[in-house]
């Protein structure tokens, strides 16, 4: 391969479109933490005085989901799982991406892996938030608006694994 065909726009248009969202969950991991730092992590998050948490931009999500404003340590150990595995494997991801990588055998399996525990730990939030009692209606339409990304995205990522696997694998 050239240097020039391993561009972006070498990949195909189902790989362009993972890397864009690579970047955004990159983004929203970067605005957590700009929260996380000054607070001092996801357990001090209901005591944090911080102005990046009550001035910033995430003001309005600490309005619609309960569980951010309390903090239960089964909610802590989820964001912990996200701000230590899942998000640095996001920027892994966007790597082996622009290396034309993605279809190793290796990273294929991991991808699989991982974006299961994402939809998994997902779905968990959301039926809990779902049975909790103080969450309108309204709340819920919200909250599932804003993070279905962190159950479709992941998904994306399967389907994309999954059909690459019929194809020659780059075993590197």
């Amino acid at each position: 391969m050239t240097p020039s065909s391993r561009g972006l726009r070498s990949l195909s248009n189902l790989d362009q479109l993972i890397v864009g969202c690579l970047v955004l969950l990159l983004l929203v991991y970067v605005l957590e933490l700009m929260l996380l730092v000054p607070c001092g992590g996801w357990h001090n998050l209901p005591t944090c005085t911080a102005s990046v948490k009550t001035d910033g931009a995430w003001t309005d999500y600490f309005a619609i989901d309960p569980f951010w404003s309390t903090m239960p340590d089964w909610y802590v150990v989820v964001m912990n799982f996200q701000d230590f595995l899942f998000n640095p494997f996001w920027a892994l991801s966007l790597v082996m991406y622009l290396l034309h990588r993605q279809d190793a055998r290796w990273f294929r399996t991991a991808t699989i892996i991982v974006s299961s525990m994402i939809i998994t730990t997902s779905l968990v939030v959301f039926l809990t938030q779902a049975a909790y009692p103080g969450i309108t209606g309204r709340q819920l339409g919200l909250l599932l608006v804003i993070n279905a990304g962190w159950a479709v995205l992941p998904a994306l990522f399967i389907v994309r694994m999954h059909r690459a696997g019929g194809t020659r694998v780059d075993s590197h």
